[in-house]
Parts: structure tokens; sequence; C-alpha cells
């Protein structure tokens, strides 16, 4: 009886999960057009693809109280609503602030998807499976990027940008409505009306949150959102538009070379929860990935002129060692109480969300203010420099990780 509630449930998870990576990685590809089209500056850009980001940071702890209070069925399925009516709003924009409304649509109603499904495996399974089914649940997920890649390169060129995100809105009602099918707020035999959270009054979910938000080490682990950020900064937006100006890429060529960042990203997934039980750690994997990334950026601001195969070789190596968020929310479950899971969790993904949005607006501040080329694109210069700068923050988020104690999945 119990698989024949847990498949299907986890099955509507991994495909809500896959929705959220889909949409928030699938400016990548289309950027360059959808600037062409709605007249948008690089800022502008930036500030378009980092809503998304930011309305779901804001919404991560509300969504923490929606989740201990009324349950992780009825958040997930009410917020993931309001993304689909985003991307069908973004499929009709017809100038930058609308389409920039539409992302904070999209965002905010993503809020409760991996928070959600992270508290339903965390009252499912045994402890010692969180880390191994979350970073399964989030290489699955992570498919979503793919098909941001060249599947939805080929779309486009197909049909439209347009009618493409019509379509996406429609696929994206079905999987909400296998949600509301199939999700339960508790296992088999649990009684939902006797957990304790249903019972606080609006001021103890208050003093909750407030109470996680003082556990020592949380603040230091969300900095961990700071590094992870280069991932989803350069997949999510900005690895388009440096393929097309540096390259003079199309849609599908700029497609097959983030194929290959995606496919890493899948890998590092699975393989950053896989290494968490074998080396029975998690601070010293996020401190491995962070290094990782501070010198592959590095390295791309200091080449002056790299071959189109190298920069794919470093792309898809950060992909790799970008694969660590089910670790920082591993490492964030372990330092509150089972009751506050739900807080906790929302409160490390807040912290990588914002950090997300910050570097993608500075990114696109730094690329367009450095210099342009004659055609109006931006120069070398400016992608140097805003790697760079995401270098510097990954060694100072090395550093500020180094201070937070670790907390072995098999302690």
């Amino acid at each position: 009886m119990r698989v024949l509630i847990v498949l299907p449930m986890m099955a509507a998870l991994y495909g809500l999960g896959l929705a959220n990576i889909f949409v928030r990685s699938s400016m990548g590809v289309l950027a360059p057009e959808l600037a062409a089209d709605l007249g948008l500056t690089p800022a502008m850009l930036g500030a378009i693809a980092s809503a998304f980001f930011l309305s779901y940071a804001l919404l991560q702890i509300p969504t923490g109280l929606m989740l201990d209070r009324f349950g992780p069925r009825l958040t997930i399925c009410a917020l993931f609503l309001v993304t689909v009516l985003g991307t069908l709003l973004f499929a009709l924009s017809p100038s930058g602030p609308v389409m920039l409304l539409a992302r904070v649509m999209m965002g905010g109603g993503c809020a409760g998807i991996f928070s959600g499904a992270f508290l339903i495996v965390a009252r499912f399974y045994p402890a010692s499976r969180f880390t191994p089914i979350g970073s399964t649940l989030n290489s699955f997920s992570m498919l979503g990027t793919f098909l941001a890649t060249i599947p939805l390169a080929f779309l486009v060129t197909t049909i439209g940008w347009r009618d493409s995100f019509l379509w996406i809105g429609i696929i994206m009602a079905a999987f909400a409505l296998l949600a509301v099918v199939t999700l339960r707020d508790q296992p088999p035999g649990v009684d939902a009306k006797a957990k304790p959270e249903r019972q606080e009054n609006l001021r103890a979910v208050l003093a909750g949150s407030w109470a996680v938000m003082r556990t020592p080490g949380i603040l230091v682990i969300t900095s961990g959102g700071i590094a992870l950020s280069a991932g989803n900064t350069l997949l999510g937006i900005w690895g388009g538009p440096y393929l097309n100006d540096m390259y003079g890429l199309n849609e599908t060529e700029r497609g097959g070379v983030l194929i290959f960042m995606a496919f890493s990203g899948v890998a590092g997934h699975f393989l950053y929860g896989q290494a968490s039980r074998v080396f029975n750690t998690l601070k010293y994997l996020v401190l491995g990935g962070v290094a990782s990334i501070a010198m592959i950026m590095g390295t791309l601001a200091l080449l002056e002129a790299p071959s189109l195969t190298t920069v794919t070789v470093l792309l898809a190596l950060l992909g790799l060692v970008c694969g660590f968020p089910t670790v920082l929310l591993a490492h964030g479950r372990a330092m509150v109480p089972d009751h506050l899971i739900g807080r906790g969790l929302t409160t490390v993904n807040t912290g990588i969300m914002i950090a997300i949005a910050a570097m993608q607006m500075a990114v696109g501040g730094l690329i367009g203010s450095v210099a342009v080329t004659a055609a109006g694109g931006a120069s070398p210069d400016g992608y140097r420099v805003a790697f760079g700068f995401i270098s510097v923050m990954a060694v100072l988020t090395f550093l500020i990780y180094t201070r937070v104690r670790d907390c072995p999945p098999r302690a």
C-alpha cells in the first residue's frame, strides 16, 4: 500500500521539480532574441532573469510558515498555479515590465516546490536517506536545464518563443493536476491532525522562524549560495548572450554548448548526494565545490580569447561542481530541530535564491557598463570583469564557510 502511495507522489514531485528548473533556466538560450524583440538592455535583461529568483527568495520564509502550518500538499499546489499563470503571461508579454511581472509570478509560484518536496521526503524517509533521495530528486529536476537548451531552442525555431511558452504553460497545468491528486502531507498511518505544527498560533510560528534564524551556523550555510549562483548565472541567463556575443552562435548552437553544462549539472547533483554518504561529510563537499567554482570562473576571466572548445569544457565542469544545493539543504536541516525542518529548509533556500538574484543583476550591470561592441553587444572585457567578480565572490564564500561546523550524515 505504501508503494502505491509513494511512487505516484514522487512522480508528481519529480514533474514539478522539472518544471521549476526548466522555467528558471529557460532564458539562457533565448536571451538574445528576447532582448532584440522587446528592446531590452543588459541591465533590464538581468532584472527580468533575476526577478524569478528574487520573488522565489522573498516567498521562502512565508512558504516555510505555510508548509509547517498548512502542509506541503496545499502549499505546493496553490503556489504552482501562480507559476502556470505567470508562464502564460510570459508568452503574451508585450514589453519588458510585463515580462518582469511574469517572471515574478513564475518564481513566487515555484517557491514551495523544493522546500515542500524536501519536507515530504523528510517525513516519509529516515534522516540517513534524506540527502541521497533529495539529490536524486534534484538530479531528475535538473533535466529541466537540458530541456531549456536544444529542445527549447528547436521548439522556438519551429513555432516561435511565444507559442512555445503557451504550450509549456498548458503542460505545467497538467503537472499541477497530477500534484493535486497524488500529494500527501504524511505517511500512511500518521494522523495529520495530530501534527504539533498545526496547533501553533501565528505568534508561535513566527517565533519558530526567528529561532531558525538565530541557530548557530544557519546564516553561514546560506552563504554557500553566493558561489552556487555561478552556475545559475551562466546557464540561466548570461551563458546564451556570452556565446552569442563572443562566438556568434544562434539559438540551436548555443543550446548545443549549454547542454553539456546541463548534463554535467545533473551528474553533479547525483554525485554530491552519493559522496555525502561515502565520505560522511557535508561541509567539506561544499568547500570543495566552492573552491572549484572560484578556479573555473577565474580561468574564464583570465583567458583573453579562449576557444569555443575550451569554453564548452569549462562550462561543463562548472555545471558539475555546482551540484551541491541539496548538500547545503541537508547541512541546514541538520542544524535545526525536527519540528522546524520546514522553516530551516526555506531559510537556507532563501539565502541561495537571494544570492542568485543578486549575482544575475550584478553581472548584467558589469557586462553592460564596462564596454559594448560596435554592433551593440557586450565586449569580451565586460564578460571577463563579470567572471572575475564571480570568482572573487566564490573565494569569499570559501572563507566564510570554513567557520561552520560539519554535520556528518552518519553521525
